[in-house]
C-alpha cells in the first residue's frame, strides 16, 4: 500500500482492507504533489485506530525528515487541515496486535492555507 498521489484532481486513500480491519505490523506511505503555486488539503473522513500503538502520520512536505504536522491514533474526528508547501508525505503503521477498521481520508489542492492570517 502507498504510493506517489498528484492534485489536481486529487482522491480518496483508505487503510488496507477498508472498511474492513487492517492488517498487524502493516506501513504504508504516501506523497501528495500538488502544483507549485498550490497546498495540500487532507480531510479525513473517518479514523479508527488502535490507541497509542497505530499511527498516521502526516509531514508538511515531502518525506519525513520534514516537519510532523499531526500523529493520530485512537478514533477521534479531526478537523481538515494543510501543508505549507505544494507536498504532504503520510505514514500509517500498525503494531502487531490489535486491529481496527482503520481510515479514509480525501486530498485536494487549494490556494490557501486554511487558517492562515492575512495582514491588510
Amino acid at each position: 500500500c502507498g504510493g506517489i498521489l498528484t492534485a489536481p484532481p486529487g482522491g480518496t486513500v483508505t487503510s488496507p482492507n477498508y472498511p474492513g480491519n487492517y492488517g498487524n505490523d502493516e506501513t504504508c506511505e504516501w506523497t501528495i504533489t500538488v502544483p507549485e503555486e498550490s497546498v495540500v488539503l487532507l480531510t479525513i473522513d473517518s479514523f479508527h485506530l488502535e490507541k497509542g500503538y497505530d499511527y498516521l502520520t502526516i509531514y508538511d512536505g515531502g518525506s519525513d525528515s520534514d516537519t510532523e504536522l499531526l500523529s493520530l491514533t485512537g478514533a477521534r474526528p479531526v478537523h481538515p487541515f494543510t501543508s505549507t508547501s505544494n507536498q504532504m508525505f503520510v505514514r500509517f503503521t500498525s503494531d502487531y496486535s490489535e486491529i481496527r477498521r482503520g481510515f479514509q481520508f480525501s486530498y485536494t489542492d487549494t490556494d490557501t492555507a486554511i487558517g492562515k492570517v492575512f495582514d491588510y
